[in-house]
């Protein structure tokens, strides 16, 4: 597969350019190299992170292959526009405030149902605002795109020691090239689809489940290699478990506070490799992240 993905960055706080705005440059889709250009040149105050990702993904090896075309947009009227007369969208990094629409205006709603209806783009939604976004996410307008999207903070770190913008690239990048590797904190990690990790991205749902440092130093134990086994080592030697109510059919995570008021008898120890083993890599995580999981 030799054709280009396309990245598309909706955002309207791109740094204002006298040039550009002579040229009409902010009136439709920005090139890559107009946006290098201001990623360059430009003051970005607030948004610098936006800005070394985009330093970052034009100058990655797999755009120098031709494997990924990035284009900015000021609008997302803009963004629709060009995609309905042809543009694929693959991945789009999807602002959530602009001046016509702040938080609370149904636009930003409206806008993001449109591109996730008339796309197959995941789209990372990408907010100053993210504790107050999860409440508009999930109504049941969103229910059947919840594994197409997912909510960050705009400079914010996830968890442990991976920004936003980190994990945005690695996706982007990993999405595009299947080179085979993916890099962490500088790292070259060999990856070979298998049945836990779908492509080399999917690595970070382990960096998020059991934190960056242990990884790092598991990944010296398995010869920097992700293959199946290797998967099944790191999990297997972090010790970690959940645990599971049959009868009820729910996981929950020993941390949640409810487990002091359930009976602990209804409940069983499970570990994450079990776990993953059954389920997998995504509900590890989900039920991490909510402390509690129906089945």
């Amino acid at each position: 597969n030799n054709k280009p993905i396309n990245v598309l960055i909706i955002d309207d706080e791109f740094p204002p350019n006298d040039e550009f705005r002579i040229r009409g440059v902010y009136n439709s889709a920005i090139s890559s190299d107009d946006l290098y250009h201001l990623a360059i040149n430009s003051e970005w105050n607030h948004l610098v992170d936006l800005q070394q990702l985009i330093k970052d993904v034009v100058s990655s090896q797999a755009t120098k292959e031709g494997l990924i075309n990035l284009i900015g947009f000021t609008t997302p009227t803009q963004a629709l526009f060009e995609i309905g007369n042809g543009l694929q969208a693959d991945i789009i990094i999807y602002d959530w405030e602009y001046l016509n629409a702040p938080i609370y205006s149904p636009n930003s709603k409206k806008w993001l149902l449109e591109l996730l209806n008339i796309t197959e783009a995941f789209v990372f939604i990408y907010s100053k605002k993210g504790n107050e976004l999860p409440r508009f996410l999930s109504d049941s307008d969103f229910v059947k795109f919840f594994s197409r999207f997912q909510l960050f903070l705009k400079g914010g770190g996830i968890s442990y020691s991976f920004s936003s913008e980190e994990f945005i690239l690695q996706y982007i990048i990993g999405s595009a090239s299947n080179s085979g590797f993916i890099k962490i904190d500088g790292i070259p990690i060999e990856f070979t689809s298998n049945n836990y990790l779908d492509k080399a991205s999917d690595i970070l749902y382990l960096q998020r489940i059991l934190g960056n440092q242990y990884i790092l130093d598991q990944l010296k134990n398995i010869q920097f290699s992700l293959d199946t086994a290797g998967v099944e080592k790191i999990l297997n030697d972090s010790n970690g478990f959940l645990f599971i109510n049959i009868e009820k059919n729910y996981l929950i995570s020993p941390e949640n506070r409810l487990i002091e008021d359930r009976h602990l008898h209804s409940l069983e120890k499970i570990t994450y490799l079990e776990v993953v083993k059954k389920l997998s890599l995504s509900t590890l995580e989900d039920v991490l992240e909510r402390g509690i999981l129906y089945l």
